[in-house]
């Protein structure tokens, strides 16, 4: 009897221990969060002065505010040619319908207008940002901020997105740019890389937690850049990979499996823009585009990738440029601390996407490639940015919505599929 006895006493004490262990390290937690307020991680205990810091996804604060930020707008069309708009300024969410050509905000003694029907002629963007002082620079745009090159063609090589939190100022802007541009019989092409893909997904585990924190605020993550908003459906429809004369751009590179499938820049591009439209879910040209030796994800022409496949060679460099009927090809995705040539010039590497790499731009004139430096310097958020913390309080509510919503969100983010 002794021994049943004691067997029930360790059926139920441990479920309590394993109960006690989590709640125990909880009571001692820390949340940490920006300056702003949002939370960014939860810092459980390790030791004397250590922690294990676990990141929330939650776009969860104390109260936030963050001064002079202008998030969004998210602008849906609706029924009888108007449209809605929501954005997010400094602490509050806004909204309004309408059905002029342009939606105006006021935010913080700035005013800016958003193209939501495309009319001619477009007033400037008031955004200050590294994109608006670079273009202006290389004489893309004039000094009040509008396109300036003519019929000349703007290459955005992907990731344009998730670095910082300013990722509908950068959107709108290219969108704005666009209409511009094409007035004058010029274009602006934001080719999708893998973040781009991320945000489509609603992966925002590479997302700045303050845009994370607006995005919740305007409706969810996933859902401000659904296919029945402007610049979702706008990013649904870019292209992966485009050719200008003997000039291939492509966000990662063409590997040797996508040059062996002999599928077109066509069938490339539609594949993509099917799948982002809800299309097809698995297919030969998707993997050539999103696979991990894809159009979006392929490092091979900078780096090795032990395990997976080793430094492209010149044999199939020069095969990959035979394809798509090409001299060069532009990548990004992979960092480079300048503009760097490769394989004798027929591969230019342009990621130059940090702070301590040099400031440049690549510029084709008549097919011929020229770096240009740029006086202008990225606003890149620093590596380690300041931070607070105070004690997760267990008898506060709010405190348990939060960790309500970080397990849904790692949750979700679980069940993202891989590599899709």
């Amino acid at each position: 009897m002794k021994r049943v006895k004691l067997g029930k006493s360790l059926l139920i004490a441990v479920p309590i221990l394993l109960l006690a262990i989590p709640l125990v390290l909880l009571s001692m937690a820390r949340l940490e969060m920006t300056p702003n307020g949002v939370h960014t991680r939860l810092l459980l205990p390790a030791g004397p002065d250590a922690n294990i810091g676990i990141h929330l996804y939650s776009g969860s604060g104390d109260s936030p505010h963050i001064p002079g930020f202008l998030d969004g707008p998210v602008v849906k069309p609706v029924a009888g040619g108007a449209w809605h708009a929501t954005w997010f300024c400094e602490n509050a969410v806004h909204r309004q319908t309408g059905s002029g050509d342009l939606l105006e905000i006021e935010c913080a003694g700035r005013k800016t207008a958003y193209p939501v029907h495309a009319p001619a002629p477009l007033p400037a963007a008031t955004i200050d940002t590294f994109l608006d002082a670079a273009l202006r620079e290389l004489g893309v745009l004039d000094a009040d901020g509008r396109w300036s090159w003519g019929s000349g063609h703007l290459v955005i090589a992907g990731d344009a997105v998730d670095r910082g939190r300013d990722v509908f100022a950068v959107l709108w802007r290219l969108y704005s740019l666009n209409l511009q541009a094409q007035q004058q019989g010029g274009a602006v092409h934001l080719l999708l890389g893998n973040h781009e893909q991320y945000l489509l997904r609603g992966n925002m585990s590479r997302a700045n937690r303050e845009h994370i924190h607006t995005a919740e605020r305007m409706g969810g993550y996933k859902q401000v850049f659904a296919a029945d908003t402007v610049l979702g459906a706008w990013l649904r429809q870019q292209p992966v990979v485009l050719r200008a004369g003997r000039i291939l751009v492509t966000h990662a590179g063409v590997s040797p499996e996508v040059s062996a499938s002999r599928l077109t820049l066509v069938q490339l591009n539609d594949a993509q823009r099917r799948h982002w439209q809800g299309g097809t879910a698995s297919s030969p040209a998707l993997d050539a585009v999103l696979g991990p030796t894809g159009l979006t994800q392929y490092r091979g022409y900078v780096e090795d990738r032990e395990g997976s496949y080793p430094r492209a060679t010149p044999a199939q460099v020069a095969q990959a440029l035979d394809r798509f009927g090409a001299d060069t090809v532009v990548v990004g995705h992979t960092l480079v601390s300048q503009v760097t040539p490769l394989y004798g010039g027929r591969v230019h590497a342009i990621d130059v996407n940090s702070n301590g790499a040099a400031s440049e731009a690549l510029l084709f004139e008549r097919g011929v490639p020229r770096i240009v430096p740029l006086r202008a310097q990225r606003q890149l958020p620093p590596e380690r940015p300041a931070v607070k913390t105070r004690p997760l309080n267990l008898a506060d509510a709010q405190d348990w919505r939060t960790l309500g919503r970080f397990v849904a969100r790692s949750r979700e983010l679980s069940q993202l599929s891989y590599p899709y």
